[in-house]
């Protein structure tokens, strides 16, 4: 009875605090919105239309977000003091709507859709267990990280539990993964492991939807794809606030950091995989380790990017409440510490939940048919 009462009090919390996500994006102010990461989505929004041959050209996008904050400079400085667009070029595309309805509204707007994708994708992923297995996901402390930052992890979130939901038709779920490709970083031992596997019709689904992709903005700069590799690099520098295992190889003399991160990268991959074919949770489990360890292999991952890694809990459906507060405090303190302790909390944390999914037990061997 105790735990029952326990359990409604918890879920009336959860909700009390999900409604608080939703309500925010609409009462808190501009500048709240314009020191998001915002203003460098609306930046590359405004130049796949107007100028797509510089879309990466880090001069232009200072001109350009300059026009969206309306001459403020934001307090969080990235690149070239400006927080520059290193996206893949479509999610320019789809934030054109967002953009066209100015940077307030647009960039409300734009927050509010990624929190409908993050709850959409979580409740695909969770069923046909209740939509209540979702309040966990939707109001936790990496969420709130995601909303604060605008960032684009819900429609990651929307492309995984499509497919997870679609998983009896390959090719489609294949489709669904498309979504993925908008931080394609983060599904990196996720597409490792349907290659091992040999899921031929979802990786050709998969393919598709990223040449569908591609094609949409290659019919407006060619050599887009080019300028994006080579900007996206930019991103791994050694004072950022990465949660990634790669992000330790910036340690490294100057001279072999590129080649430590790419190792590390290469290896999280492979520990990853490695985990989620030894997982004894079924084949919810090993999603949940593959989804879950994107963020540890990826070669870029911020706190805002743990929040996979609460939807990595809900598709594994065995979370405890110690699982979702380890989660949530992790997220807090690498979002304030200074580097390389966000890379480190984070290797640690993730660990700590991938070896919690997979059922591994210390001593256990397992009986042989023998």
């Amino acid at each position: 009875m105790k735990s029952t009462r326990w359990q409604w009090r918890a879920s009336v919390a959860l909700v009390g605090i999900a409604l608080a996500f939703v309500i925010y994006p609409l009462v808190e102010s501009k500048d709240d919105i314009i020191n998001s990461d915002w203003p460098a989505f609306a930046t590359g929004a405004r130049l796949i239309v107007s100028d797509p041959a510089h879309l990466y050209d880090l001069d232009r996008q200072k001109q350009v977000e300059f026009q969206v904050t309306g001459g403020k400079v934001l307090v969080t400085l990235g690149i070239k003091g400006i927080l520059p667009f290193l996206a893949p070029a479509w999610v320019g595309l789809v934030a054109v709507p967002f953009e066209l309805l100015g940077t307030d509204l647009g960039g409300r707007l734009w927050i509010l859709f990624g929190l409908a994708c993050l709850a959409l994708g979580a409740y695909l992923a969770v069923r046909p267990r209740p939509p209540s297995a979702v309040l966990p996901v939707f109001a936790s402390v990496p969420t709130a990280l995601m909303l604060l930052n605008a960032q684009v992890d819900g429609v990651v979130a929307l492309g995984i539990g499509a497919a997870i939901a679609l998983s009896s038709r390959r090719y489609v779920a294949g489709l669904a993964l498309g979504l993925t490709l908008v931080k394609p970083q983060l599904v990196l031992p996720l597409g490792a492991a349907l290659l091992l596997a040999r899921q031929w019709r979802a990786l050709a689904g998969w393919a598709t939807a990223g040449l569908v992709l591609w094609g949409s903005v290659a019919v407006l700069n060619p050599r887009w794809v080019f300028d994006w590799l080579g900007a996206a690099g930019t991103t791994v520098q050694p004072g950022a606030r990465e949660v990634n295992l790669s992000h330790l190889g910036t340690l490294f003399p100057s001279g072999v950091q590129a080649l430590a991160v790419a190792a590390l990268t290469f290896a999280a991959i492979i520990a990853v995989v490695l985990v989620a074919r030894r997982c004894r949770s079924g084949f919810n489990g090993q999603a949940a380790i593959l989804v879950a360890g994107g963020v540890l292999a990826a070669p870029h991952a911020l706190p805002t990017d743990l929040v996979l890694v609460c939807l990595a809990l809900a598709i594994w459906g065995k979370a405890r409440w110690h699982d979702w507060l380890l989660l949530s405090a992790g997220a807090v303190v690498a979002s304030f510490v200074p580097a390389p302790w966000p890379s480190i909390v984070g290797v640690l944390v993730v660990g700590w939940i991938c070896y919690r999914i997979s059922g591994w037990q210390p001593g256990r061997v397992p009986v042989s048919a023998g």
